[in-house]
């Protein structure tokens, strides 16, 4: 019994289709988690001292999204106070300290460039030789 290759006779994509094929990423968090951000924002301010426990936002996707600690670290990044307490294994305690009065705004997110868009010169000579198709 003879075997054989399907997939013989494919030809494999290049480069460019490749990045073609995939959907541009923006830089930054996506603006759907501007949301996420000022819910988790707002229950760090009605808890006060008692503060968040990880596992609560972590048990409300829909609410906080799926990643809170990445909403906490643009909380830290736009000016709030926010402390981090050991609560268990693997549970913290978040507790707003100081709530920045004007914080920065973030900038929405924007397309990624491809490969092809960037420069082609790095200053190394090995890869400025490379030549992508």
């Amino acid at each position: 019994m003879s075997e054989t290759n399907i997939y013989r006779d494919t030809v494999e994509p290049t480069i460019a289709e490749v990045a073609e094929s995939r959907p541009p990423r923006g830089f930054g968090a996506p603006e759907r988690t501007r949301s996420h951000y000022e819910r988790i924002l707002a229950l760090l301010r009605e808890r006060g001292a008692s503060g968040v426990l990880s596992s609560e936002l972590y048990d409300s996707p829909n609410l906080f999204g799926r990643s809170p600690r990445n909403r906490i670290s643009e909380l830290r990044k736009d000016g709030h106070l926010i402390k981090t307490l050991s609560a268990g294994a693997s549970t913290v305690r978040y507790v707003l300290l100081h709530e920045n009065p004007s914080p920065t705004q973030r900038p929405p997110a924007r397309p990624a460039s491809t490969w092809q868009d960037r420069p082609r010169v790095t200053g190394l000579p090995l890869f400025d030789l490379t030549v992508r198709p």
